[in-house]
């Protein structure tokens, strides 16, 4: 009978309690979105991001990089912008900006006052501009110095079999103009594109890359962000040609006889210059000194000469005998 007193009273407790709980959330919940609804002054952080930078200059200091606007809006849109909104930017505009010259430095200054509508503008909705915290805003400038350098492409080529790059890389542009404070630009001698690998190259192909801005402090600027590099690619091949071997004796007239006579040059060639392949385009000799230097008449044969279409691959043979006739 005991047991089922204590039974009934700890569920009397147990009600009391939930109702007691609901009672504290509902007050929480009504008494918090009073707060939300009502408006407040609250201060928040804003980093500032100049634009239109004065014309052959370089932004080198702001003191000013961040500062505090006071805001008037609803409790709920206050904290929406402090808790959710972590990137709270101001764009500054510096077009009308006057600068002081003192030596290599520029100073300019805005006023908060001038730039109260603009920043106002750019606040989210509900949001009203009561004050700025700086009177004023300090910029400092350098020169802007340019220089031209290279764009190197940073390209990994997989070619099928019997293909391969007919020429040298088109970049373009191939080169940019990088501007920014001069003992900076100074170190900067090129510019390299993002790296990429391309596979199974068979034909002519083109690709646009994005250039690599320089990791420096103060950053540069360049004058292109991306370059179009374009590969041509040709089917090549192996050809044997025989080259007479000539005597390479200076402004000297010598005799002579080899042996053999004429050595065999395996070239690589694409399939459209095949038909240009002649051994007239070449010259193959030995020089007049090391065949005086050496004791067994065995000189080492040299392609003084060929077309720029080919590449020479081997020599057979790559020492020939020689006979001075006196």
């Amino acid at each position: 009978m005991l047991a089922g007193l204590r039974k009934r009273s700890d569920g009397k407790l147990r009600n009391r309690f939930s109702v007691f709980l609901v009672c504290v959330v509902l007050s929480s919940l009504m008494w918090g979105s009073i707060k939300l609804t009502r408006e407040y002054e609250a201060p928040v952080k804003y980093r500032i991001v100049p634009i239109n930078i004065p014309p052959g200059r370089i932004l080198t200091g702001m003191p000013d990089s961040v500062v505090t606007l006071t805001l008037f809006a609803r409790g709920i849109d206050l904290y929406s912008g402090l808790i959710f909104n972590r990137k709270n930017v101001l764009t500054v505009d510096l077009t009308k900006i006057r600068l002081n010259r003192k030596g290599e430095v520029y100073t300019g200054y805005l006023k908060s006052s001038s730039i109260f509508k603009s920043v106002a503008a750019q606040l989210p909705a509900g949001a009203r501009l009561v004050a700025i915290d700086t009177d004023t805003l300090h910029f400092i400038f350098n020169k802007s110095f340019r220089h031209k350098v290279p764009v190197h492409p940073e390209l990994v080529l997989d070619f099928m079999p019997q293909y391969q790059l007919y020429d040298s890389l088109e970049v373009r542009p191939d080169s940019v103009i990088v501007s920014g404070l001069r003992s900076v630009v100074d170190t900067i001698h090129h510019v390299s594109t993002v790296r990429k690998s391309i596979k199974g190259l068979n034909s002519n192909y083109s690709v646009i890359l994005e250039l690599e801005k320089p990791q420096v402090v103060p950053p540069v600027t360049l004058s292109a962000d991306s370059v179009t590099v374009t590969m041509h690619v040709e089917k090549f091949t192996e050809a044997d040609i025989e080259v007479p071997v000539e005597l390479y004796s200076g402004d000297k007239a010598v005799s002579y006889r080899t042996f053999p006579e004429k050595v065999r040059l395996t070239c690589r060639v694409s399939m459209r210059d095949y038909k240009r392949l002649d051994a007239s385009l070449f010259t193959v000799a030995v020089d007049y000194a090391q065949a005086l230097e050496s004791r067994r008449n065995r000189v080492q044969v040299e392609v003084k000469r060929k077309p720029s279409f080919v590449r020479v691959i081997r020599t057979d043979p790559e020492k020939v005998e020689i006979l001075i006739l006196k």
